[in-house]
């Protein structure tokens, strides 16, 4: 999978399902596994075939939460916006945090760019950009972002294009880049639905890759401060605090060498 040679991750994990000497939950598993790598491949149809059979066999448990999820998903980047988010609203009562936060970030989305064109094409070409960068076909996928500014200016989507961008240039590794789109959301549209999360974004960022504490702190004290509502508030604040503690620690270190040195200097 890390190499990308899909062929043979495919070929692995489809011996495991045909093995007779696994426990269930594994080969569901490499079912869900094998269904995510037919979802980059292009075969969408034989990745919710699998996504379905594990949903019909851990209807009650967390496979199956999961299971319907990345059906949900896959349905919502074919541009089946009704039906994916009437599963998604479902799964926003699951017993899992991570699933149940996932399908009302979609299901919100989908509910706030539904309607504001009568075809949703823009949101249709939104979605067929997250599966081409899921599929790795990253230029491709710039493309149909770009696209939807030039046939739909200043459309609602905008800070979502953004921060699509953004957070593919940062998988990248182009950070830069990437600080640029986060930047753009947070100077246009701090507002809007992507706002907190480019604060987060850019503050992790910065906190943990581009090595500048400062302009970490700046942000998460704006982010939890100006936005107390965000499910990111609580986790910035204790990001800040951390930060700021190191920071101290730091500058007595500094003040204690300093004072040594000149303490042996004759």
């Amino acid at each position: 999978y890390y190499r990308n040679d899909l062929a043979e991750a495919i070929g692995i994990l489809e011996e495991i399902i045909g093995r007779k000497d696994l426990n269930d939950r594994i080969v569901a598993k490499a079912k869900l596994d094998l269904g995510d790598l037919y979802l980059i491949s292009g075969e969408i149809w034989e990745g919710s075939l699998l996504f379905s059979q594990v949903d019909k066999a851990f209807q009650e448990g967390f496979l199956g939460e999961l299971a319907r999820f990345k059906n949900a998903r896959l349905f919502y980047y074919n541009g089946d916006f009704e039906w994916a988010k009437i599963q998604l609203d479902v799964l926003k009562r699951s017993t899992s945090k991570l699933i149940s936060n996932d399908a009302i970030d979609i299901s919100v989305f989908i509910a706030e760019n539904t309607g504001l064109d009568s075809t949703t094409v823009a949101l249709g070409m939104y979605a067929k950009a997250e599966l081409l960068c899921v599929q790795h076909k990253y230029n491709e996928a710039f493309a149909t972002l770009d696209s939807i500014g030039i046939y739909f200016p200043d459309h609602e989507l905008e800070d979502d294009v953004f921060y699509l961008k953004a957070k593919t240039y940062s998988e990248l590794k182009e950070f830069n880049t990437a600080v640029q789109y986060y930047n753009k959301i947070i100077e246009n549209h701090v507002e809007d639905i992507r706002g907190d999360n480019a604060l987060f974004e850019l503050a992790s960022l910065y906190e943990t890759i581009l090595n500048d504490p400062e302009k970490a702190k700046k942000l998460y004290e704006k982010l939890f401060m100006e936005h107390s509502n965000s499910t990111f508030a609580i986790e910035a604040r204790q990001r800040y605090r951390n930060l700021t503690e190191h920071l101290k620690t730091d500058e007595q270190m500094s003040r204690d060498e300093k004072f040594i040195r000149n303490f042996h200097t004759p």
